[in-house]
């Protein structure tokens, strides 16, 4: 693979050092290859960039007791075309995130890309899975309605889980995976995360991470493991 360095970012001032962003060009090298690298799929790029993310060992993931409980609120069905009503909840959730809009088709570079609905009167929520002959990737929710009792993110990274682990893939990658709102992934049994060069299983690390990377939010940290 072809490696490329981004120093474009500049320097942050406050500890003098230069931010740099590192981006791939496959060779040879597989889908399977480059996710297990620490890669991910840029889609507006199409280029490979290296970044702290989440990953679930399905060969040891179950759902827990609230997880079971989140998805379990919603019924669930496939979406073979999005019809206006997704295409609008897509639309104004990635508006309120401020998330970069980009062609879902774009994805079909990593395997088959399956979309799937989930239907309560709370509410509906939506996500995107993306499956190659081993793997499984995860692109995060959306959703009309948010709520503890619903937990529709919950609920669809555990339904993502489900159908992924169904259709055989040893591991399901978490894009949104890295960030004040993503402790709670931890609870996830089979939870892995890219370290910057290796994937370990350190919960507490993860955490201690967040804690000093987004320390200016008003995000709970303590999380327990979910039984």
């Amino acid at each position: 693979m072809k490696i490329v360095f981004d120093t474009t970012l500049g320097v942050d001032t406050r500890l003098w050092e230069c931010l740099i962003t590192a981006t791939c060009i496959p060779d040879n090298e597989s889908v399977d290859e480059l996710f297990s690298g620490g890669w991910l799929f840029d889609p507006v790029s199409t280029r490979w960039y290296m970044a702290r993310s989440v990953r679930i060992d399905l060969a040891k993931w179950e759902a827990g007791k609230s997880a079971a409980k989140a998805v379990g609120h919603y019924v669930w069905s496939r979406i073979n075309s999005l019809n206006s009503e997704d295409e609008e909840l897509l639309r104004e959730y990635r508006r309120e995130r401020d998330i970069i809009d980009y062609r879902y088709d774009t994805f079909e570079k990593i395997g088959e890309v399956y979309f799937e609905r989930g239907e309560a009167s709370s509410g509906n929520c939506w996500y995107m899975t993306a499956h190659s002959s081993t793997v499984s990737v995860y692109f995060g929710p959306a959703f009309t309605k948010d709520g503890t009792k619903t937990s529709p993110g919950k609920a669809c990274l555990t339904r993502a889980c489900q159908v992924s682990k169904e259709r055989g893939s040893s591991h399901l990658y978490v894009y949104e995976g890295y960030g004040s709102a993503n402790a709670y992934k931890v609870d996830y049994r089979g939870f892995e995360w890219w370290n910057g060069t290796r994937w370990t299983d350190d919960k507490s690390l993860y955490l201690k991470c967040l804690r000093e990377d987004f320390k200016d939010t008003t995000e709970a940290f303590d999380v327990r493991v979910d039984t």
